[in-house]
């Protein structure tokens, strides 16, 4: 396995416990409020410049959850504001785009890291998608595997093979220890690969919340949330839990390709589990949340669909908070 491969631990679950557990009863604030931690760069590559996107899916996804994926990476750096109707819910003009917005802050720690050569951007571009519906390695999966899947796509170094596995595939390590992985070919360069199963089948209270039940959270927690009314799952923007925490999930480890591609970017900790730009907010989609609560975020009058940002064609996504890159507060979309 590369050195440089970093996990996205099982969605909010083990790392909500661990990081954010102190807060689980957020009536009970401190006088003292400590400076969030700072994000450091470890003076490594970022990506930047035109960064082409190639994904392969393995397994069965319907057309309506592969459009779903696409739109949401080619929403990360549009060519130009597009007001279609979106395609889940009432017709009607679709509120302006605003995920691009959501990568702007990657963007400014690309241009923090200074290293020059691609205008301080990494403009997304989405290059290719292929299915493998058969599933040509089995269904059950390695890691090695799954770099294996990644290298089919040819991508060149500066570029980020996603692998996308369906419902009915496992992945070693999937819902136990994460609901995705990025990494590269080679220690200090090479290929980026980010990898993301779909956890609808096999654990969406770990790797699809906020649009499942969470199965995790201590009885005090889970007490306040039922107390506030904040015990019911969200409904998923594009009407499938499993696609809507793909994307999540996709979204934090393409900020954390870009920005810690090879283990030398940006990151809090240890570089064996770095803790990444998306991975230093846990659980936080809007304001107020805390453990099992993912915060007051957006509701579509016409489904009750819950999100905090609009893509192409109008669509609805829910996307993580990320660290602000000057003073490390934990930036939410509103």
């Amino acid at each position: 396995m590369p050195r440089s491969h970093h996990l996205l631990a099982a969605a909010v679950a083990a790392v909500v416990v661990v990081v954010m557990g102190w807060s689980a009863r957020p009536c009970e604030a401190s006088l003292y409020q400590p400076p969030p931690p700072a994000m450091a760069y470890h003076d490594g590559a970022v990506l930047e410049g035109a960064v082409p996107v190639s994904v392969l899916y393995y397994g069965a996804f319907p057309p309506h959850h592969r459009a779903v994926v696409a739109d949401f990476l080619m929403s990360l750096s549009p060519r130009g504001r597009d007001h279609q109707p979106h395609t889940f819910g009432a017709p009607g003009p679709a509120p302006p785009p605003t995920v691009a917005r959501w990568w702007g802050t990657v963007e400014r720690y690309v241009r923090k890291a200074g290293r020059g050569g691609g205008a301080g951007v990494a403009r997304v571009v989405l290059a290719s998608q292929v299915d493998d519906e058969g599933c040509s390695l089995g269904r059950r999966l390695s890691r090695a595997q799954v770099e294996r899947l990644a290298a089919r796509l040819g991508v060149a170094p500066g570029g980020v093979a996603v692998v996308l596995t369906a419902a009915d595939v496992a992945v070693e390590g999937f819902c136990s220890s994460a609901c995705g992985a990025h990494g590269s070919s080679a220690p200090g360069g090479g290929a980026v690969h980010v990898w993301v199963g779909d956890a609808s089948a096999q654990c969406p209270g770990r790797c699809a919340w906020p649009f499942h039940a969470a199965d995790y959270g201590d009885a005090d927690a889970g007490r306040h949330r039922r107390a506030h009314g904040h015990d019911v799952a969200l409904r998923a923007p594009n009407g499938d839990a499993g696609v809507d925490g793909v994307v999540i999930n996709l979204a934090a480890l393409m900020a954390g390709a870009v920005t810690n591609p090879y283990g030398r970017g940006y990151f809090q900790g240890d570089a064996a589990a770095p803790v990444e730009v998306a991975g230093a907010c846990p659980g936080v989609y809007g304001r107020g949340a805390y453990p099992g609560y993912p915060g007051a975020v957006r509701v579509d009058a016409a489904t009750g669909a819950g999100y905090n940002v609009v893509g192409r064609n109008g669509r609805r996504y829910l996307v993580p908070a990320l660290v602000d890159p000057d003073n490390y507060s934990c930036l939410i979309m509103t």
